[in-house]
């Protein structure tokens, strides 16, 4: 999009009901990422900290237990053409079985085929650290912000169905457009709009990653982004906010709503949102706050708290969570996080 009025209108509509920079691609890894090398940095998370803001609870049932989604530590080595990333857990990643999961007898595991089905592990990087210019809102259902220091140019979300999550994405945008045009607050001629509807398929694909080519072994899963994407290696110096939610992979929005766990206006990618006390089916806690996010663990940078972080929203004034970058190359290295 090259016009800079029509690009600064399209960020005006679309980006603050969903993203602030248009989102979502699917680059085609090599068919072989070759062997990976040195380690290029390494985060480490405290342990035992997989309760959001301090009051989350895992759902009760059999899929979830305390620690499965408790984000030890976070790296990235170096591999052929491109970054492996890799997050090790409290806990095994649990591997999806054959059980049915809808009325025609999906099952979960061809539902979710690269071998994981629990969570969505988003990961936004600032690359040129220029505060205020890149994205500053994270995927849809978050309910979370980027701090302006750590906006994001590149964004890698790793989750269990990452074509239907690139599919999804796309139809979110252009529903969000559709309906700012049929209420007549867009400030776009039909022209205009069209030509928005035409670039968001290509925008998106600038911005937001899907990795599918996965690895889960144990307690880790490790995922390649191949340079093409990046522009690079992942580099230590850039900023990395990284967060771990659960993960819908049915992405039952209906049902949601009919529920009472999200206004009739919200949209939410493959998240499981939050209901208040315990649940059999979503994550639950104290009583239910609109702007409450349903993130379970995030990494912060030194001298911040992530239950301090993730109770910062504020109701009054429609501000969510700001969620902190963290630059490897600006960390002391923690010993024993695993």
């Amino acid at each position: 999009m090259t016009d800079p009025t029509l690009r600064r209108t399209f960020e005006a509509l679309v980006v603050p009901f969903v993203l602030s920079l248009i989102l979502v691609g699917l680059v085609a890894a090599p068919a072989c990422a070759g062997a990976r090398t040195a380690k290029i940095f390494e985060l480490s998370d405290p342990r035992g900290d997989d309760h959001g803001d301090g009051t989350l609870l895992y759902p009760f049932n059999d899929d979830y237990a305390p620690g499965d989604l408790d984000l030890l530590s976070f790296s990235a080595r170096r591999g052929d053409h491109g970054t492996w990333f890799e997050a090790v857990f409290a806990r095994p990643v649990r591997v999806p079985d054959r059980r049915a999961i809808d009325a025609l007898g999906t099952s979960l595991a061809s539902a979710a085929r690269f071998g994981f089905y629990t969570f969505n592990l988003d990961v936004y990087i600032d690359t040129d650290r220029e505060p205020g210019s890149g994205g500053v809102y994270a995927l849809p259902g978050r309910k979370a912000r980027i701090a302006p220091d750590a906006a994001w140019d590149r964004a890698i979300i790793l989750t269990p169905r990452p074509h239907e999550a690139r599919g999804e994405l796309k139809r979110i945008l252009l529903r969000t457009l559709a309906d700012e045009m049929e209420r007549g607050t867009a400030e776009l001629d039909e022209t205009q709009a069209q030509t928005m509807r035409q670039r968001i398929p290509l925008d998106v694909e600038e911005r937001v990653f899907f990795p599918t080519l996965i690895r889960v072994r144990g307690r880790t899963i490790e995922f390649f982004v191949p340079d093409s994407f990046l522009g690079r290696p992942a580099d230590p110096t850039w900023s990395y906010v990284v967060a771990v939610s659960g993960a819908n992979i049915l992405q039952s929005f209906e049902l949601t709503e009919r529920l009472g766990l999200a206004d009739e206006s919200d949209e939410a990618l493959m998240i499981l949102p939050l209901a208040e006390g315990r649940s059999t089916q979503y994550f639950g806690g104290r009583e239910r706050a609109p702007l409450q996010p349903p993130l379970v663990d995030i990494l912060v940078p030194e001298g911040k708290r992530q239950e301090t972080v993730l109770q910062s929203y504020d109701p009054a004034k429609h501000l969510p969570v700001e969620l902190p970058g963290v630059v490897p190359a600006e960390q002391v290295p923690k010993q024993g996080a695993e």
